[in-house]
């Protein structure tokens, strides 16, 4: 039986097989070699022309990678977004490229939701105030009747406007598509998005479209109590721009998931910064989620390597 070679970068792979050893193919050689964040362009073309089939996280599959890579059939990309691979490139390769959409739906939504409530009834900063022996009552706000925009209104953006009208609140979005909705959500214009908001969520795809596309002239134009949160990619927000706008109270407060780079330098401004929350790109993370996209995820090899 011919041997296949496997390459697997993303590390919750890496321990989901090593738990589970019965999905493995006995003809396929499974190599791990995983970094802190993702396999750059300089690593992947070093060792690329020995794999038939790859497994990845967000690492760096662009076109000089994909020309040295002889033999492979398929990425398998592990979660949603694919803005890391050159998948037309990889198509005219014939090589296919798989990835696991909706996967995280539920996940990131309940994140944005849980950043929401933070900002809104203030959790953070009581629990920095407790720390200091202080006994604090802050005054919060109520959900009910405030509006939520959401930018980019696929399943994460419908996932989070359901959830988010159990609470009461008003939903307005924005879209690149014309999308029909039921009466309870309404499409706007991105300007309008930005005056009418008291949250904004992030959560479309990263694209051509929408690269640097929240930046200063749209966050002048939010109230000065209104929030940003960003459980997208972070290449969608301007972030020079946007520090600037928290500086100076432009707007209220940010909770950002993501980064234009990952991880975030320890001379990043965000990190001094009082009104906003950090988070490590992990709005994905619920266990549920997690093994669903393990086991599709190696489906999609198998598929892509026809085993």
């Amino acid at each position: 039986m011919k041997k296949i070679n496997v390459l697997i970068t993303w590390h919750k792979m890496v321990s989901f097989l090593k738990e589970n050893k019965k999905l493995k193919k006995k003809n396929i050689i499974y190599d791990f070699i995983t970094a802190k964040q993702s396999l750059n362009e300089k690593k992947l073309s070093k060792i690329i022309h020995k794999y038939d089939g790859v497994i990845c996280g967000d690492d760096e599959f662009n076109k000089k990678v994909i020309k040295k890579a002889k033999k492979l059939k398929v990425i398998s990309k592990w979660g949603t977004g694919i803005d890391s691979i050159d998948k037309i490139y990889a198509n005219k390769k014939k090589i296919k490229v798989y990835n696991t959409p909706g996967a995280f739906t539920n996940s990131v939504a309940d994140i944005a939701i849980a950043f929401i409530l933070n900002i809104a009834r203030k959790i953070y900063q009581t629990d920095k105030e407790i720390r200091k022996n202080n006994w604090p009552k802050f005054t919060g706000q109520s959900l009910n009747e405030k509006t939520l925009g959401i930018i980019g209104f696929g399943r994460i953006g419908k996932r989070l406007s359901e959830i988010a009208l159990f609470f009461g609140m008003k939903i307005i979005f924005f879209d690149i598509k014309k999308i029909k909705t039921n009466k309870k959500c309404s499409q706007v214009s991105i300007k309008s998005l930005f005056k009418k908001s008291d949250f904004i969520t992030i959560c479309c795809d990263l694209n051509p479209t929408s690269e640097n596309l929240v930046r200063l002239k749209y966050l002048k134009l939010m109230k000065k109590t209104s929030s940003l949160i960003n459980v997208s990619r972070g290449p969608i927000v301007n972030e020079a721009e946007l520090i600037y706008a928290l500086n100076r109270g432009i707007i209220n407060f940010a909770c950002l998931d993501v980064f234009e780079k990952e991880p975030l330098n320890k001379k990043n401004k965000l990190l001094k910064m009082n009104n906003c929350i950090l988070s490590s790109h992990n709005a994905f993370n619920s266990l549920e989620a997690v093994n669903k996209v393990n086991l599709n995820t190696l489906n999609n090899l198998y598929k892509g390597l026809n085993i």
